[in-house]
């Protein structure tokens, strides 16, 4: 919805997305002037304040017509006055007996009642009971509304009718029922002398985006625009917004050009603001116009934090909230645009983006040129340039105490990758130390070298400890499962990953942990339960064979054999698999389907007799002794030493017909030659 933050989540820094300002609303303080607000919510009056007065409420009276005295008749001056008088009583006494004060009051009273019970409850988030007596204040309304006019009394300038329906409209809204709120937005907006128009549109224009009609949310936008310039034309932070919001409509629309349009107007309307240049640098980037992105990300880097004065002086107290907070919308901004154009500013070299950004951060944003020149390094190990890496994290390590924590746990981090083990517990000791043990980063790497030294008492300290500080540290929580496995706690370490396991639920090889433990615990019902659990997820061979096993073990043979087939359909070349189904269908006198499997045995070692002769065997007991006599002289052409071959020709010659006398004296000679 507009006048929101679109950020970058920390795991994907190179979508794109927009940031506008904070939603327009009217004060909730019961204030009749409306204005601008950056917290959040819609539109919002707290009609219960806007009282009329009793003046507001007196009946016309007759008495204020004039009537001119006739001065052709009988009826004399004094005759023809006394006759005025005598009506003028008669209509103010038929005009009271109509009009009783007090029932006016009494509506007045009794809508404010249910106007605060519904901002109140609203508020609260008993949402659907706030909705209901909104509808009840709208009825108090019109009945009121009726009352003034059948009274013929004049209507307050602060009329509750509009406060009643303004309030059902927002609660509309907060109930998501969309429909009924621009309903009720439009039945206001069609009301002459509404002094809240131009909000009501904007409020429309909200809805729409978030129905993602952006055609018609630019619309009602466009109209708010209108209305602001002819009634309140000094106003240059509203009609900002309401341009920023135009634009945000036309990105999502994909028309980049309009948008580029529109955040540079609202630009011009008021001070240049983080949320309207990032909108705009994404635009630009999106469109490839890398010289518009660097002159933009230059102008937000250019924006001053506070005045001159403020500078100057000592803040303290409010400006001093105010700076901080500023500072880091500021920080934000700038870093994330930073993180985003710096790999896109050129094509035939990455890192010169990253130097660019860097050194216009220099000047007056040094912290956050650390930070990204930490981030190249980071990104040259991703893409495998260790080398110039650690000499960047080297040189970064004398910069601040943050810095020096994070460079030296990154080179920690590399040192382990390459099987330096020393040279991370070295690294691993600098980062905790600088740290003063509360970087959990550090804790983990110093725990993964002592895990790798054996010394797994001294790394379950660590991890501990890490969790200590970091509850839901799912690095620290799944070494802590493995470290209990080796110290032989089975069920402390099946806890750990149960634990991590509900931190990332969709993490495999967690699941494949718990799983082992509890088949080497004896447990094949919970190691089945947690390794069909992992299929659903991931379809691994080596998982598949596993639970056709344990299902073998379990004399579960139907099963055994659906995860055997399932393993050799997505890695057709292991051959305990190939064996295992071979085997299977010969213990299961399936002859024919075994003959397929230890075909596929043969493609994939040739050089071994043992799938040949399994072939032959499997023909023979098909009965069809033709293709096992051309299976065995197949082999005895590729074998001629194999004594078990020469004996099966001999055999089966005698079934198809052929003479075995020649395979009988190649017999006879080979076991002469081998003097047996």
């Amino acid at each position: 919805m507009p006048f929101t933050t679109f950020e970058f989540s920390k795991e994907s820094r190179d979508t794109l997305s927009l940031s506008s300002s904070s939603r327009l609303q009217s004060s909730s303080s019961g204030s009749r002037r409306l204005s601008p607000h950056s917290s959040g919510e819609s539109i919002s009056v707290m009609s219960s304040r806007l009282k009329t007065s009793t003046s507001l409420t007196r009946p016309w009276t007759s008495s204020a017509s004039t009537i001119a005295p006739s001065i052709g008749g009988d009826f004399s001056v004094s005759t023809s006055m006394s006759t005025l008088a005598k009506q003028s009583k008669l209509l103010q006494s038929k005009a009271k007996e109509r009009s009783n004060p007090d029932d006016t009051r009494d509506l007045e009273m009794e809508m404010n009642k249910l106007l605060e019970q519904s901002i109140i409850l609203r508020k609260d988030g008993n949402l659907d009971e706030a909705c209901e007596i909104a509808k009840d204040a709208t009825k108090k309304a019109v009945q009121l509304r009726k009352h003034r006019k059948a009274n013929s009394l004049p209507e307050p300038i602060a009329d509750l009718n509009h406060s009643a329906f303004f309030n059902l409209a927002l609660s509309y809204e907060a109930n998501d029922m969309l429909e009924e709120a621009i309903k009720t937005y439009t039945y206001l907006a069609k009301q002459c002398n509404n002094p809240f128009a131009g909000r009501i549109r904007i409020n429309m224009g909200n809805l729409e985006y978030r129905r993602q009609q952006y055609p018609k949310a630019i619309t009602q936008y466009k109209m708010a625009l209108d209305i602001s310039a002819s009634k309140r034309a000094d106003d240059k932070s509203l009609a900002h917004k309401i341009r920023r919001n135009i634009g945000n409509a036309f990105f999502r629309m994909g028309k980049l050009n309009e948008a580029i349009k529109f955040f540079e107007d609202a630009m011009n309307d008021a001070e240049f603001d983080y949320q309207t240049g990032f909108n705009l640098l994404v635009c630009h980037l999106a469109l490839g116009a890398i010289d518009n992105v660097k002159q933009v990300f230059t102008a937000l880097v250019d924006i001053p934090i506070s005045d001159e004065e403020d500078i100057e002086n000592e803040l303290i107290g409010t400006k001093k909230d105010e700076y901080d907070a500023r500072l880091k919308e500021a920080n934000h901004f700038l870093l994330t645009s930073a993180r985003l154009i710096a790999p896109k500013l050129n094509i035939d070299d990455w890192a010169a983006g990253y130097d660019w950004v860097c050194n216009t951060l220099d000047e007056n944003y040094g912290d956050l040129a650390v930070q990204m020149r930490l981030e190249l390094a980071t990104q040259r190990l991703k893409r495998g340039d260790f080398n110039v890496a650690v000499k960047q994290l080297k040189t970064l390590q004398k910069k601040s105490k943050e810095v020096k924590t994070a460079t030296a746990t990154n080179l920690s981090f590399v040192n382990f990758l390459e099987g330096n083990i020393e040279g991370a517990s070295k690294y691993a000791d600098t980062a905790v130390q600088s740290s003063d043990g509360n970087n959990v980063n550090a804790l983990v790497n110093k725990g993964n070298t002592l895990f790798m030294s054996s010394e797994f008492d001294s790394a379950k300290e660590l991890y501990n400890k890490a969790i200590d500080i970091q509850a839901d540290c799912a690095q620290a929580i799944f070494n802590l499962g493995l470290v209990e496995a080796q110290l032989g706690n089975a069920e402390d370490s099946i806890e750990a990953f149960e634990k991590v396991h509900r931190i990332t639920p969709n993490d495999s090889s967690i699941l494949y942990q718990i799983a082992d433990i509890y088949e080497l615990q004896g447990r094949p019902q919970d190691a089945i339960k947690w390794f069909s659990v992992l299929t659903a997820r991931l379809n691994d061979p080596e998982v598949l064979t596993r639970l056709g096993q344990l299902h073998t073990e379990a004399n579960d043979e139907s099963q055994a054999l659906h995860y055997q087939l399932e393993s050799f359909r997505h890695y057709p070349i292991d051959l305990d698999v190939i064996s295992s189904i071979g085997t299977f269908f010969v213990k299961q006198e399936m002859y024919e389907r075994s003959l397929y499997f230890f075909q596929q045995a043969q493609l994939v070692e040739p050089k071994q007799i043992k799938w040949g002769l399994m072939i032959a065997s499997a023909h023979k007991r098909c009965d069809n002794h033709n293709a096992a006599f051309l299976e065995y002289k197949r082999l005895h052409e590729n074998f001629p030493e194999s004594e078990e071959c020469l004996r099966h020709l001999i055999e089966i010659s005698e079934h198809v017909g052929e003479s075995s006398f020649v395979y009988e004296d190649k017999l006879d000679k080979l076991l002469r030659s081998k003097g047996t």
